[in-house]
């Protein structure tokens, strides 16, 4: 039971207090988005790589042949640095100090996960990777669906994975110093783009102004997309899921003018009495997954908080998760 809890903290403990987990693609294989699990690189999710790839190359850092692999791996990382695919390497079982160590030693300059409890391994239908079974590696394509890869050969699997992927806006059309935001953006940070969208989009320079639209138009794109989708959410009667959406919108497009309706909805949403009653359950809930991801609980105190949960929160989302617990 406690695996199972830790298991569900790295996916909950750093998300808003309103929103249990982060919604993915039908099908897509889930990042993990706790920060601590990224040795190098800040945590990314399907969503924001949407139209473009993705390649898990999962590795055993104790492999000889491994390290050789490696500069050449390296440098085909730096070469696809201007395509619409990220190659990012996947550690099993390792204790993540032991694994910073190790990227240092290598100059691994890319996205380093360290899949303590090998959960994104197994997600991914990779057998336990070891020293009889390396070089493994798998494809999450612009669709967002899981493939297999050449773990073999990852430049070419990096090559072959960009080749059916595309920029949501391309990055040649940009100046040099709006490249920063326009990755920001690119790769769905919208609330952290959002002072320098506004500023490009009204600079003197007219390049510089026409660009800054081009990403403003993006974004407006994406909330219009959001909030029709919480309408719709809202429209089929799913008040606690529609809150979410509007939630996330409020968060996701921080800085940006938002529609009256957002604002309104969600407040309507929040002051209802099912909708109080599940965000209460949602705190409770990830105040147990932080004391027991933190090890200061023990199996019965484990048993204790999934209890509560679900005799005081009978119905709701959080109840749900917490019984399905074995």
């Amino acid at each position: 039971m406690k695996m199972l809890f830790l298991r569900l903290a790295l996916l909950f403990v750093v998300l808003s207090p309103m929103v249990l987990a982060q919604e993915s693609l039908e099908g897509a294989l889930r990042l993990p988005q706790d920060p601590r699990a990224w040795i190098t690189g800040t945590p990314i999710t399907t969503e924001s790589m949407r139209g473009k790839a993705i390649v898990l190359y999962f590795f055993e850092e104790g492999c000889p042949r491994c390290r050789e692999k490696w500069p050449a791996i390296v440098a085909a990382a730096k070469q696809s640095r201007g395509k619409p695919v990220m190659l990012i390497a996947v550690n099993s079982g390792s204790p993540p100090d032991r694994l910073a160590r190790y990227v240092k030693e290598q100059g691994l300059d890319f996205p380093v996960i360290a899949d303590v409890d090998r959960s994104l391994e197994k997600a991914a239908g990779v057998q336990a990777v070891s020293l009889n079974n390396i070089w493994q590696a798998r494809v999450i394509d612009p669709d967002g669906k899981l493939q297999l890869g050449d773990g073999g050969d990852i430049p070419g699997t990096l090559e072959s994975a960009a080749a059916s992927a595309n920029w949501n806006v391309d990055p040649e059309k940009f100046p040099a110093e709006m490249l920063p935001t326009w990755q920001m953006v690119e790769f769905g940070n919208y609330a952290g783009a959002a002072k320098m969208v506004t500023r490009y989009s009204r600079d003197g320079k007219p390049a510089v102004k026409s660009a800054g639209e081009i990403l403003q138009a993006f974004v407006v794109g994406k909330l219009n997309e959001s909030v029709a989708l919480a309408e719709q959410v809202a429209q089929d009667g799913n008040a606690w899921q529609a809150f979410r959406r509007y939630d996330t919108i409020k968060s996701e497009f921080a800085g940006y003018t938002l529609p009256v309706a957002v604002e309104s909805e969600w407040l309507r949403l929040k002051n209802d009495e099912s909708i109080k009653t599940e965000i209460e359950a949602v705190k409770l809930y990830q105040t147990a997954l932080k004391i027991i991801a933190s090890g200061r609980a023990n199996p019965a105190r484990v048993k204790a908080m999934k209890d509560k949960i679900i005799e005081k929160y009978p119905g709701t989302e959080a109840a749900q998760l917490a019984s399905a617990m074995q």
